[in-house]
């Protein structure tokens, strides 16, 4: 004999009941238990904004008239628009200029939560209305796997040769995100 057939026998359609509202509650219970998928769809955008940034160069003794250094910037990138969800970020980039060959810049900029977008740029980046241009290249935490582009030109600078100091300003930044 069958279980079904001897409970359904045994005790009538309240047995039947039970035992179909006992399989329904332990199938409920153990899908509780089981980890959440969560779907998020890809973002994309579009930012303007502006950036204030200073720090240091360092010149390197090259070859007559062939200016070739290092330097680093930091300062607060400040977005009108947000990039996936965040709207100001702490930037900071390291570079090589070489007069001849050209520049070669990395840059991180970090949300006060600490997600992080990591971008190259190209161009004079320590100039003063030269246009550069940045490729978005990865990111963590939130912004994990961004790409896209932007650029900006600084408006104002300033250098002082003797101490190895620059400041600029811009408050044309603007480009593109694709977050997935």
């Amino acid at each position: 004999m069958n279980w079904y057939l001897f409970i359904f026998e045994s005790s009538g359609k309240r047995a039947v009941s039970g035992v179909l509202s006992w399989i329904i509650a332990v199938t409920v219970a153990l899908s509780a238990m089981l980890p959440a998928r969560v779907a998020l769809a890809e973002q994309t955008g579009t930012f303007t904004g502006s950036w204030v940034a200073s720090g240091k160069r360092q010149a390197f003794d090259f070859l007559e008239g062939r200016e070739v250094g290092t330097f680093n910037l930091a300062g607060n990138v400040s977005l009108k628009d947000q990039l996936g969800e965040i709207e100001d970020f702490w930037a900071e980039c390291i570079g090589l200029t070489d007069t001849v060959a050209g520049d070669t810049v990395r840059c991180v900029w970090r949300s006060l939560k600490g997600a992080k977008v990591y971008s190259v740029l190209s161009g004079r980046p320590l100039e003063e209305g030269v246009k550069v241009t940045g490729e978005f290249v990865g990111g963590t935490g939130s912004l994990a796997g961004a790409s896209g582009e932007f650029t900006f030109t600084w408006t104002s600078t300033f250098t002082d040769q003797t101490q190895g100091v620059f400041t600029g300003h811009t408050t044309n930044l603007s480009g593109s995100y694709r977050i997935p």
